[in-house]
């Protein structure tokens, strides 16, 4: 059984701390070569900043302007051009914008008559 004096376990102690702190400052130490490594900060540091706490952009403040009028005006112009739930709106995306689109719509009008909604799992 080995008996250590208290002074040499007290020097031990020291010497960990002393390395633990270093090592720590090492990972926290901002790399002035950002390309070498990578980041502009260690790991650690990088770490805690995106995970921890939240990149700066994240806490920024933003002000929008919102008129809750304005989106019943819209409503009514997408409801013209669109119809109610959209249903012109899928079409015309459907058709392309190459200006083939009266063509596709006699295809897809072709390839659908008889369907229910477009599907034959429906239709007896």
């Amino acid at each position: 059984m080995y008996v250590y004096d208290i002074k040499y376990c007290n020097k031990i102690i020291l010497i960990f701390i002393y390395k633990f702190t270093l090592s720590i400052c090492v990972l926290f130490y901002r790399h002035t070569d950002a390309q070498i490594i990578g980041s502009s900060t260690g790991f650690i540091a990088s770490f805690v900043r995106t995970n921890l706490i939240g990149h700066p952009v994240i806490h920024d403040r933003t002000s929008w302007i919102f008129d809750p009028e304005v989106a019943m005006k819209r409503r009514r112009q997408f409801i013209e051009l669109h119809g109610d739930k959209g249903e012109r709106l899928i079409e015309r995306l459907g058709l392309g914008i190459d200006g083939k689109d009266e063509e596709r719509l006699a295809q897809q009008r072709a390839r659908d008559a008889g369907r229910l909604g477009g599907l034959n799992i429906y239709l007896p």
